[in-house]
C-alpha cells in the first residue's frame, strides 16, 4: 500500500502564485499585442514674422505725404518694426514710433503752426536755432528717449566736419531729429551731446532716403517712401539760395534738404541706396506745396494713394519672407 503524500501549505501557496503570475504576464502579452504605437504630434517651432523697417526720407514740406503712408499701411494691419528716417522723415518717424496713431499723426499735421517750430536768430552759421523744434519733439513724445519708445527708431544725421553718417537710436529725441533736420546754412548744428559734442547737420546730406541703415539695423523687408521731385534734385542752377515761398514756411526750409547734395554723382549713389529698398514708395507731390491745410492734406492723400498702390505687393513679400525664415529653421 503506497504511503500517503501530503502537501504542504506553503507549498500550495507558491502554486497559486506562479499560476497568477503566468495568468497576468498572458495576459499583458496579448494586450500589447493589440496596442497600435501612438500618434506623435510633430512640435511646430513658434514662427517670428520678418521685422519690417519704414524708411521715411527727406524733403521738406512734401513730407506730410509720411503720414498718408503710415495711414494706409496701418489700416491694411501692416504696422513696422522699425522706424528709420531722415530730416522731415525722421521728424515724422519719431512722432510715430513713440505711439502716435495714424489719426493724431495727421491732426497734428494739419493743426501745427510754423511758428512752433521756427526759431529765427541772427547767426553766421545759420538763421534758424533749431531749439524750438527740439522742445516740440520731446513734448510731444512725452519727454521719453529714443530706446523708450514702442516701435524702433532711428534719426539719420550728417556729423559736420568729416560729412560721416551719423544714426541716432538712443538718447535725446528732439535733439536726434533737430541734428537730422538742421539744413546747412539755415539751421544752426546742433552738438550731440549737448554743448560739448560734435555738431550735425541735416542727414539728407549723405542720405536722403537711408535704406542702407534700416538694413544694418537688421531689418528683413524695407519699405522706401521717397518724396521727392527727382526732376528738381538733379537741377543744380536751384541748389544755391533758398526761394520766398521757401523762406516763409518751416516745412519748405527743410526742402533744402536736397538742395544740400554736393554732386550729381552723390545724388546718383543715394538713388542707387533708395532702389535697394524691397518696396519703393514714390507719392506724387511734385506739383503740392504745403503753404496752407488744404494742400497738407493734399500731401497726406497722395501718400496714402500710393501706398494702397503696393499693399498687395508688401502682403506678398511679407509672406514670401515669413516662409523662407521657416524654412532655415
Amino acid at each position: 500500500m503506497p504511503a500517503p503524500t501530503f502537501s504542504h501549505p506553503l507549498n500550495h501557496h507558491l502554486s497559486l502564485l506562479r499560476v497568477g503570475i503566468l495568468t497576468t504576464l498572458g495576459l499583458v502579452i496579448s494586450a500589447c499585442s493589440t496596442l497600435t504605437p501612438a500618434t506623435v504630434t510633430p512640435v511646430i517651432p513658434e514662427i517670428e514674422p520678418p521685422s519690417i523697417a519704414l524708411v521715411l526720407g527727406g524733403g521738406g514740406a512734401k513730407g506730410f505725404a509720411h503720414v498718408g503712408v503710415i495711414k494706409a499701411l496701418e489700416e491694411n494691419g501692416i504696422t513696422p518694426t522699425l522706424i528709420v528716417g531722415t530730416s522731415v522723415g525722421s521728424l515724422v518717424g519719431s512722432l510715430y514710433a513713440s505711439g502716435y496713431t495714424p489719426a493724431q499723426l495727421e491732426r497734428l499735421a494739419l493743426t501745427t503752426k510754423d511758428s512752433e517750430l521756427t526759431d529765427f536768430t541772427l547767426s553766421n552759421q545759420g538763421f534758424i536755432e533749431g531749439i524750438k523744434l527740439k522742445n516740440f519733439i520731446n513734448a510731444k513724445v512725452g519727454e521719453r528717449a529714443i530706446e523708450d519708445f514702442p516701435i524702433r527708431f532711428a534719426a539719420i544725421a550728417t556729423e559736420k566736419n568729416t560729412l560721416k553718417k551719423a544714426v541716432f537710436t538712443t538718447g535725446n529725441a528732439g535733439l536726434a531729429v533737430q541734428a537730422s533736420c538742421s539744413v546747412p546754412n539755415i539751421f544752426i548744428a546742433p552738438r550731440i551731446p549737448e554743448k560739448v559734442g560734435k555738431k550735425y547737420i541735416d542727414g539728407g546730406v549723405v542720405s536722403l532716403v537711408p535704406v542702407d541703415s534700416a538694413r544694418d539695423l537688421g531689418a528683413d523687408i524695407i519699405i522706401a517712401i521717397d518724396v521727392t521731385d527727382t526732376s528738381d534734385s538733379n537741377d543744380l542752377a536751384l541748389k544755391n539760395i533758398p526761394n520766398l515761398n521757401s523762406l516763409s514756411s518751416f516745412w519748405g526750409l527743410l526742402e533744402n534738404t536736397i538742395t544740400a547734395q554736393p554732386t550729381t554723382n552723390h545724388s546718383a549713389s543715394m538713388r542707387r541706396e533708395r532702389d535697394g529698398a524691397d518696396i519703393v514708395i514714390t507719392p506724387a507731390v511734385s506739383h503740392i506745396s504745403s503753404i496752407d491745410t488744404s494742400q497738407r492734406r493734399a500731401l497726406i492723400t497722395a501718400g496714402s494713394q500710393a501706398t494702397t498702390s503696393q499693399i498687395n505687393a508688401i502682403k506678398q513679400l511679407i509672406k514670401q519672407k515669413s516662409q523662407s525664415k521657416y524654412a532655415t529653421l
